[in-house]
């Protein structure tokens, strides 16, 4: 059965929440923004709301399309700015950017089907064709997260939620097959006392096909399995096509006289440590007492322990013995993470960067140092720094170093932009008519993230490659803008001359075909003809010339080689207008010599 894969696009609404106050006393203008300043699709429409604070109310709003209101709805991505006017008249100004829509597309890149019905076996592994970029937040069906691999699945049907960082995310489905029926594995479990030194556990194995075999976790490869200490043991058992069943179990000690209690315990103090500690106190059953730790160490206190859960062994001289267990804790790993935005001079190419810190886990407070020597603070601000790194210091003394690259803009770059426009129905003229349809074709570098044109006749468009047409006659200015991620736009305008539809034609009434150069051709003056055709006659009827297309040089005067005598001659013009009709026109025309 082929892999089945569902792949379901879910949009969430975006809402990014931050607040920037002046770095003045509280009087000052404080806002709060948020709303949904990414979009997760191109139908998607942001929205930004501002929560004012400070100053003195009430407050007027003024945005840089001229719009009046404190909200803003139905918004593609790019720059908007606000400047907001509170009653003493006091001026504060913010720039908001709505992020563009992204593609998130993830393929299954591999996939394992369980070797039967009750092996977990099965595997699958997931990759990112596109999208923005780490982090991404995984979650699988059956528990797992973060992880673009899962393996020891079980026959079923998973689905794994991928979302990236501004919570747009997808869905994409597929089923672990199983081949043939499971393995149906009952026990029976022998623990431990002191006159029976070891447990045993004992199989019975039903389903599958043929023969099994066994793999435990202590090595052995039978059924059955005896000579056990207290603790946790695994048996994987097959049959003879691959199928295999997994099983755990715990043979316990029974309660003893001997008596093992943690008299010192010291935890790590950092994650990632070895400096814990552990001393025991025993009494009761017979000394003196062996000891032994599933570390190798045989003495009741250790030193330089990493996290984790450690056995003891504890036998006194009659042979009774008694396990425990002793976990080594860790603090929660300390994470420093640190968020940038951008703020460009499009004009100059300079750029400020504003850096934010997060810190996860450690223990509070923390000390703080920036690599442009800001101490004990979250934010900072840095000017034309393509680079920013922070140490964290915890109240224990554990240290995380962290550092990001800001994706910059580059001064010394230019961003091109240019376009063509071209008739979208191909007819013989090469002059633009009112009506007919012009697709406007961009070349626009991929920096630009939005592009608005506008025709010059009141006509709007935010297609990248538009069609358009006029209804009036005229030259106009076409003028595309494109706007980078930063805001920063680039403008290019061209002229569209367009022609009235209208057909006319001029017919002159003599010519003179005399060589100098002056009226020497006889041929009427047209527009808005796409077909022309003309024949001259004489007096008699004797068609003398014949010319068609819109190239045609005209009549010069001469037949058969000779220049024909002066006098009138009569001409008959057939002409195709630009909206197909076919007219003639007649009359005489008078040849001078």
């Amino acid at each position: 059965m082929e892999d089945a894969l569902a792949q379901d696009i879910d949009k969430r609404v975006n809402t990014i929440e931050y607040q920037k106050t002046d770095n003045y006393p509280s009087e000052n203008i404080s806002v709060t923004i948020s709303g949904q300043l990414a979009l997760c699709s191109h139908e998607d429409k942001g929205h930004i709301i501002l929560d004012v604070t400070g100053g003195k109310a009430p407050y007027t709003f003024r945005w840089n399309n001229n719009e009046t209101v404190q909200n803003r709805y139905n918004l593609f991505a790019g720059t908007y700015t606000v400047f907001i006017t509170d009653a003493n008249g006091k001026e504060h100004t913010e720039k908001i950017i709505i992020q563009p829509p992204f593609p998130l597309i993830v393929d299954l890149i591999e996939k394992k089907d369980a070797t039967c019905g009750s092996s977990a076996d099965g595997s699958a592994k997931l990759e990112v064709k596109f999208g923005r970029g780490e982090p991404y937040k995984i979650e699988w069906s059956h528990g797992l997260r973060d992880k673009w691999e899962a393996a020891d699945l079980l026959p079923g049907t998973y689905t794994v939620t991928i979302a990236d960082h501004f919570n747009c995310d997808t869905s994409i489905s597929f089923e672990i097959l199983g081949d043939g029926p499971g393995i149906e594995i009952n026990e029976r479990i022998e623990n431990i006392d002191c006159s029976n030194e070891t447990g045993a556990i004992f199989l019975d194995v039903d389903g599958g096909s043929g023969n099994y075999s066994f793999e435990w976790s202590n090595g052995e490869t039978t059924k059955d399995i005896s000579g056990l200490y207290a603790g946790i043991y695994e048996v994987l058992v097959k049959d003879e096509k691959g199928c295999s069943s997994y099983r755990s179990f715990e043979v316990f000690s029974a309660q003893s006289d001997i008596i093992v209690e943690v008299n010192r315990i010291q935890h790590n103090l950092c994650a990632g440590a070895e400096d814990g500690e552990v001393d025991l106190e025993i009494s009761g059953g017979v000394a003196p007492y062996s000891i032994q730790w599933n570390n190798g160490q045989k003495s009741s206190s250790i030193v330089g322990m990493t996290a984790g859960i450690y056995s003891v062994k504890v036998t006194d001289a009659t042979g009774c013995s008694v396990n425990q267990s002793i976990t080594i804790q860790e603090p929660e790993k300390m994470v420093a993470h640190i968020d940038t935005s951008l703020e460009l001079d499009c004009s100059t190419g300079d750029f400020k960067v504003q850096a934010w810190l997060k810190i996860e886990g450690g223990k509070s407070p923390y000390a703080i140092k920036w690599s442009d020597g800001s101490i004990n603070v979250k934010e900072i601000e840095l000017l034309n720094e393509q680079e920013v790194g922070v140490e964290v210091i915890d109240a224990d003394g554990c240290s995380v170093l962290e550092k990001v690259r800001v994706n910059s803009f580059d001064k010394e770059s230019s961003l091109r932009i240019d376009f063509n426009f071209r008739k979208l129905e191909i007819n013989a003229l090469d002059q633009v008519y009112m009506s007919e349809e012009l697709i406007f074709e961009s070349q626009i570098s991929e920096e630009f993230i939005a592009w608005h044109w506008d025709f010059g006749d009141g006509q709007m468009s935010s297609d990248k490659d538009p069609i358009h047409s006029y209804n009036a006659w005229g030259d106009f200015d076409v003028t595309l803008t494109a706007y980078d991620i930063y805001g920063c736009s680039s403008v290019e305008t061209k002229v569209v001359s367009v022609l009235d539809n209208e057909a006319w034609m001029t017919v002159p009434t003599a010519f003179t075909p005399n060589g100098d150069g002056l009226n020497d051709t006889f041929k009427p003056i047209i527009k808005g003809v796409i077909e022309f055709e003309m024949n001259i006659f004489n007096n008699w009827g004797e068609q003398i010339f014949a010319a068609s297309g819109l190239e045609s040089e005209g009549w010069d005067g001469f037949y058969k080689g000779k220049l024909m005598p002066r006098g009138s001659y009569v001409y008959q013009i057939s002409f195709t207008n630009i909206q197909g009709d076919k007219l003639q026109k007649s009359g005489s025309i008078t040849l001078i010599r």
